[in-house]
């Protein structure tokens, strides 16, 4: 611009220079005639400049334009590929990110009945069948486990931010209500699923908006949580505050979890049982017992085993054993504290028999998934694979 007007002002002078030769004949005509070839000489100059700078703009501009208006064939050949692979680019891009881990667990009925042996990262415990399967529910049950995963996730979650934040949490407890229609289990045709999740927890040590902060934060880092929550309410209560009344006509069952004085371990109870949960490495627990991940996955596991085992005796088939091995894809980040929602992304069921055909199997496989509460839930949180083997 500064260029341009001074270009202006050059021509002007020119202009004038020409109008005094025109008004003062020959005299004037030579006495400016060497200026005037000067200043126009300079006036070239200047004014040559901008304009090239303009033209070259120009050329720019047109070359941008140009390849905007060509199309990316990489790009092209990408979403291409994305559109055969079912998707649109987006999940491929999501799932290149993410570190997912897979987490095991298996049960296989014992030689005493309604009763099964659970196996996760080296360690065994027993199972027992609920009262709707007929079971000896002594032991541990599935939804003893469900519930207890809830609750040691929590207090789990709790314990690790408030020691990150330096909040004085001197002891955490959590007791899990579900909800559900024990009818179901037994075969009635009602969905047994837990209809609701009922959590108290007591935060000692911890004002209310520490509180509120450790709610949080066992929101958005427990993968029981964040998986559960995809299948039904899960109501969170802190201290004295009011919950809500079980649902009329539904049995309620319950489970509670109290931090030790170890780091990283819990006390689970359950209708009189009491057994220890250790914390997981996002968490720097010690994860040397059971945790919470196996508990859920022990929990479809057992239950589904026991629904196979009972409805063999309905229907007087000569079931001998059955192993049920599950696994659950999730990323563990999220419980660490990264910004990723931690969830059971995926679960596979895989069910070896023995002693029955390959019909009588799938129609079990059916029982299961109908009958069984822990599944009903899951699979509303999930996609739940179930692949069976029946053994010669």
């Amino acid at each position: 611009m500064k260029n341009l007007n001074k270009s202006v002002w050059l021509i002007c002078l020119l202009v004038l220079s020409l109008v005094v030769v025109a008004c003062g004949g020959d005299t004037a005509e030579a006495d400016v005639a060497a200026p005037t070839a000067d200043i126009a000489e300079t006036v070239a100059e200047e004014v040559a400049e901008p304009v090239a700078d303009v033209a070259e703009a120009a050329d720019a501009e047109a070359v941008i334009e140009e390849a905007a208006a060509e199309p990316d064939d990489s790009a092209s050949d990408e979403g291409e590929e994305a559109a055969d692979n079912g998707d649109d680019g987006t999940n491929t891009a999501q799932t290149a990110a993410q570190e997912l881990a897979t987490a095991k667990a298996s049960a296989q009925l014992s030689n005493q009945r309604g009763r099964a042996i659970v196996s996760a990262r080296g360690n065994h415990f027993i199972v027992d069948s609920v009262p709707p399967l007929e079971g000896p529910n002594e032991e541990l049950n599935p939804l003893d486990m469900l519930l207890g995963s809830l609750a040691t996730c929590g207090i789990f979650v709790a314990e690790k931010a408030a020691q990150e934040q330096g909040f004085p949490l001197a002891d955490a407890t959590a007791t899990v209500q579900g909800d559900l229609d024990p009818t179901g289990v037994a075969g009635s045709g009602t969905d047994p699923r837990i209809q609701i999740f009922r959590v108290r927890m007591d935060l000692d040590g911890l004002d209310a908006e520490q509180s509120a902060l450790m709610v949080d934060e066992f929101k958005a880092r427990c993968p029981i949580y964040t998986t559960l929550s995809r299948s039904a309410d899960v109501e969170i209560t802190v201290g004295d505050a009011e919950q809500s009344a079980p649902i009329d006509g539904l049995t309620t069952a319950t489970a509670s979890a109290q931090l030790s004085n170890q780091p990283g371990r819990a006390i689970v109870s359950a209708r009189g049982n009491h057994f220890i949960i250790d914390s997981v490495p996002p968490l720097e627990g010690p994860n040397e017992e059971r945790n919470p991940l196996d508990l859920i996955l022990g929990s479809l596991a057992t239950c589904g085993s026991f629904i196979f085992e009972r409805v063999a005796e309905e229907q007087t088939l000569s079931l001998t054993d059955i192993v049920t091995e599950v696994e659950a894809d999730f990323d563990p980040s999220g419980v660490a504290g990264a910004d990723v929602n931690p969830r059971i992304q995926t679960l596979r069921v895989n069910i070896t028999v023995n002693g029955i055909s390959q019909e009588q199997a799938n129609m079990m496989v059916e029982q299961f998934e109908q009958r069984c509460p822990i599944y009903t839930t899951l699979s509303r949180s999930a996609p739940i694979d179930v692949s069976l083997t029946v053994a010669e």
